[in-house]
């Protein structure tokens, strides 16, 4: 347990300390930029796998065992990751690496429900999965990816405030953090037909071979 401990804060710590804090600049600095997110993406890879091995050899040590009855909620969950996930990969989106500053893109799509629907999937995808699992091991690896999605967005916002000031206001008074908010509050609307039908039905292809192969390659079937 104490290896899987050790790569989830190492995931968690290189997030906080490194990618959207002051320190980044200092780095950056010294590095340069391309220099750093190549280091980076390298040190999380390493860190992604060192946890897939850690949990896979960590001892069972129950909590509140296996939520049967939260499996549906879970499912649903899921799916809306997938969902949002892929939506994500097929527009742009100045909260996507930084890539692009505020003032070049247009909140429109998906943009409009969340600014951060990558993130949002990959924390869907790990929530679900935290409270149907009941054991610390499950607890640890996969509420590491519903903090990084759900919780992580937060600091990215106060960084592209930080680095874009005006511009940032700007676009994010057209969206919101959670997902629809920005709509409900009258600064948005729902557009159907922008939304990434393309990315959304691959996504949906996706959630469908995931769930069918789920019993196969991890034992547990969700259907």
């Amino acid at each position: 347990m104490s290896s899987l401990i050790a790569a989830t804060a190492l995931f968690l710590g290189l997030h906080a300390l490194l990618s959207g804090s002051p320190l980044r600049a200092h780095v950056v600095a010294r590095t340069g930029e391309p220099a750093f997110k190549a280091g980076f993406s390298l040190v999380i890879t390493l860190s992604l796998v060192w946890m897939g091995w850690a949990y896979s050899h960590a001892p069972l040590i129950p909590t509140w065992g296996t939520a049967t009855a939260l499996q549906p909620l879970a499912l649903g969950l899921v799916l809306l990751g997938f969902l949002l996930f892929a939506a994500s990969l097929a527009e742009r989106n100045p909260t996507t690496l930084g890539l692009l500053p505020p003032d070049q893109v247009e909140a429109r799509g998906t943009i409009r429900i969340t600014r951060h629907a990558g993130l949002f999937g990959l924390g869907l995808w790990g929530l679900a999965h935290f409270i149907v699992n009941g054991d610390w091991a499950s607890h640890l690896l996969f509420g590491s990816f519903a903090f990084q999605g759900l919780i992580a967005p937060l600091n990215l916002d106060r960084k592209y405030r930080r680095r874009h000031g005006a511009a940032w206001e700007v676009f994010a008074r057209q969206t919101s953090y959670l997902p629809f908010v920005a709509i409900l509050q009258g600064r948005n609307r729902l557009v159907w037909r922008e939304l990434p039908w393309l990315a959304i039905t691959l996504g949906l292809v996706a959630f469908t071979l995931a769930a069918a192969l789920h019993a196969r390659v991890v034992g547990i079937a969700v259907f």
